[in-house]
């Protein structure tokens, strides 16, 4: 039997590596069913932590404190926290997405309710000037939103897809903190006497809002489902216009790119603490395995030499796994450990290129007996990279490029989700 075994990237804790790795197993179980997925959690044992609390990260144990109130909260009420990924439906070699459309979602992962906002200040999206004037018997479609919004949590379909999305928060929450948003209340009183964007933009915001209250990033979710989800909560909350306002259409546009370029300052200062509790996992573990990578790679090798009833193993690596990887099979080339290497967004290829891979000095080239390498990459994923030229074209090496469908921001975390992945993995490991 073909064994894979996970070598987890950077910042990768539990419970999330074992999510990622049963989203795996049941990815590849859909298409190669004699394939075995075996764990190698390093970061548990050999992975950076912050030994005194975050005391060096303004205003990171406030937040620490904060977020740990929260969870015994949740505890307390009996909520289920969201469980393994789910299995995509469908492949991700095409979708319709427009790169706009990408950084909108951006957005909405950092703000759910921004688009409604964006709304709200565009003026009256039918363009027609101010909102319409009261008209004795008549209900505007802004309340005729309010009135099926709050029945929302009612709908059997509605349900089951919510739960089936995320296990929690319940839809009923997520109604309840729409409702209570200012951004919704200022979009109804905009909003034309007749239908328009709006349910499809409360149905964004609804759904963006379910992952914000997730602990799974964003990159996680399965596009398909994503965009299923809102499609449903558009269809119940009124459906869609034949057509979004040319002004509206700007402002969303302007407001996304304009979200984009501005990241980098503004609401990374004022959203320090919750980013550094995600980013200090990542840049530790790259500083711990500069400084301890033997440790990381010996691990890793005794995990492979662990492995009940051995046949062909395939050493599949994310990101800074796909570096532990590589550097273990070029370091023990005269023996490989694995019969083939498969890394997945990973910066083995830059550091070659920069003559910084502990394993291999720039313009060796691979080792002889180095094992078959698929490298996976997505370019809208800045910590991925193209293998095959960097190492002058190996055969041994093939380079293959997926979509994951997902802005710059979760595009890193997304391979997981995305149903090509498994389909080129099928076709690519022995057996």
């Amino acid at each position: 039997m073909v064994t894979v075994l996970f070598v987890h990237g950077t910042g990768v804790r539990e419970p999330f590596y074992t999510q990622a790795l049963e989203g795996i197993r049941n990815g590849l179980a859909s298409v190669r069913p004699d394939v075995r997925v075996e764990p190698c959690d390093w970061g548990s044992s050999l992975g950076s932590y912050l030994r005194a609390g975050g005391v060096s990260i303004p205003g990171y144990p406030e937040y620490l404190a904060t977020a740990e109130e929260a969870e015994a909260e949740t505890a307390e009420s009996g909520v289920v926290a969201a469980g393994p990924y789910p299995l995509p439906s469908d492949g991700f070699e095409g979708g319709s997405e427009t790169d706009e459309d990408r950084l909108r979602w951006a957005m909405l992962y950092a703000d759910p309710f921004a688009e409604l906002g964006v709304y709200a200040m565009s003026g009256k999206p039918s363009g027609s000037g101010a909102p319409a004037l009261f008209t004795p018997g008549v209900i505007s479609s802004g309340d005729q939103l309010l009135g099926v919004l709050s029945r929302l949590g009612a709908s059997d379909a509605v349900r089951d897809a919510w739960r089936a999305f995320v296990s929690s928060p319940s839809v009923t929450e997520g109604v309840a903190a729409l409702l209570a948003a200012q951004e919704l209340r200022q979009a109804v009183v905009a909003a034309p006497a007749e239908g328009d964007a709006l349910p499809r933009l409360a149905a964004r915001a609804l759904t963006a809002w379910a992952m914000a209250q997730s602990p799974r990033e964003a990159g996680t979710f399965p596009v398909p489902e994503r965009d299923d989800l809102v499609d449903l909560l558009t269809n119940e909350l009124g459906g869609d216009a034949k057509g979004l306002n040319d002004v509206l259409v700007s402002a969303l546009g302007y407001s996304a790119r304009l979200f984009e370029r501005s990241f980098g300052s503004r609401m990374l200062v004022a959203r320090r603490a919750r980013l550094s509790n995600r980013s200090v996992g990542f840049f530790g573990d790259v500083l711990s395995y500069l400084t301890r990578g033997q440790a990381v790679r010996d691990h890793v090798a005794d995990t492979i030499r662990a492995l009940p009833d051995r046949g062909p193993v395939v050493l599949l690596g994310h990101s800074l796994g796909g570096i532990i990887a590589f550097d273990l099979l070029a370091a023990q080339a005269s023996n490989p450990v694995a019969d083939m290497l498969v890394t997945v967004g990973s910066q083995a290829p830059l550091l070659y290129e920069l003559d910084a891979l502990p394993s291999l000095p720039y313009g060796t080239g691979l080792p002889g007996a180095f094992p078959r390498w698929l490298n996976v990459h997505d370019r809208r994923d800045l910590l991925s990279y193209v293998a095959a030229e960097a190492f002058g074209n190996d055969p041994r090496i093939t380079d293959v490029a997926v979509d994951n469908r997902q802005p710059v921001s979760a595009a890193h975390s997304s391979y997981w989700a995305n149903a090509y992945l498994y389909r080129v993995l099928a076709d690519a490991l022995p057996g």
